[in-house]
């Protein structure tokens, strides 16, 4: 199991601008290789305001980060900085289908850099 760490900085959340983009139904996925953090992979999410209320901003970002608990450790590239940018179906897509959507989404990745 790859050890994850979180994306807290603006500025590494802009780092990823011009990154590999893959879309699902609940969330498009940026991702690149950052040869700093060696081993480990980092995650980021962002929710907006567009999205909704606290509430439902809040659940969104429990369920991704749920969802990504389980699959990246397993599925994600070393040295990898991803973002996953929520999309509206978050809120209510079956999790089993958020739960292949990002497991999809990291083995498509994952074969583009190859």
């Amino acid at each position: 199991m790859l050890p994850m760490s979180v994306i807290r900085k603006r500025q590494d959340f802009l780092a990823l601008r011009n990154a590999r983009r893959l879309g699902s139904p609940g969330f498009l996925m940026l991702s690149r290789e950052n040869p700093e953090n060696g081993e480990s992979l980092r995650l980021g999410l962002t929710v907006t305001k567009k999205l909704g209320g606290a509430v439902t901003r809040n659940r969104i970002r429990r369920r991704l980060r749920a969802a990504a608990k389980e699959i990246f450790p397993l599925h994600a590239a070393k040295g990898t900085d991803y973002v996953l940018v929520a999309r509206k179906a978050a809120y209510d897509r079956n999790y089993a289908d958020l739960l292949d959507d990002m497991k999809r989404a990291l083995l498509s990745q994952r074969r583009d850099t190859k």
